[in-house]
């Protein structure tokens, strides 16, 4: 007996048969996994985003506006998915840089080795660094202290912190 087409499989899924999606799963997999094994080295990652990939597949089966494009549309939530979790990588590793760079700072010897570090750096990162960090100001009265906004203080802020960064880099490369 020859396989129900894409659409017939995902209007009987829709209808209640819920268990057929088993069929979608056996139909496609090769496709999603070939789509995510070009970027995804890792077996247990790989196994995860194919295992989001079907269960999103299966929770947003609704808003599939032509069955009949079933595994490009599986595909496409495959890559997006990959992409989610990049971008999350990122953010994770940013905020782990962050919050070493801020741990330093916030270190109770106020003449640390890292402060002499700071004072290499440029005026504008050196005050936003000292005014948070040695004075404890908060975002809000940094921005008054400075007359400027509130963002342009957390976006001094990031950056005075990633170029303290690489000076600390840079100094540990040299040992």
């Amino acid at each position: 007996m020859p396989a129900p087409s894409d659409t017939l499989l995902v209007e009987a899924i829709r209808d209640g048969a819920a268990h057929r999606y088993a069929e979608v799963v056996a139909r496609f997999d090769d496709a999603v996994r070939a789509t995510l094994r070009r970027q995804v080295r890792d077996a247990s990652e790989l196994e995860e985003l194919v295992q989001e990939t079907f269960y999103l597949g299966f929770r947003d089966l609704g808003q599939l506006t032509d069955p009949s494009r079933l595994g490009a549309w599986l595909c496409a939530i495959a890559r997006r998915r990959l992409q989610d979790r990049r971008r999350q990588q990122v953010r994770d590793e940013s905020r782990h840089q962050n919050a070493s760079s801020e741990s330093l700072l916030a270190s109770d010897a106020s003449d640390t080795w890292i402060w002499e570090e700071v004072d290499q750096l440029s005026d504008l990162f050196r005050i936003v660094l000292r005014l948070r960090y040695r004075d404890g100001l908060s975002y809000r009265e940094i921005a008054s202290a400075l007359d400027v906004p509130a963002s342009t203080v957390r976006g001094r802020i990031y950056e005075a912190r990633r170029a303290l960064r690489e000076r600390v880099r840079e100094l540990e490369d040299r040992r």
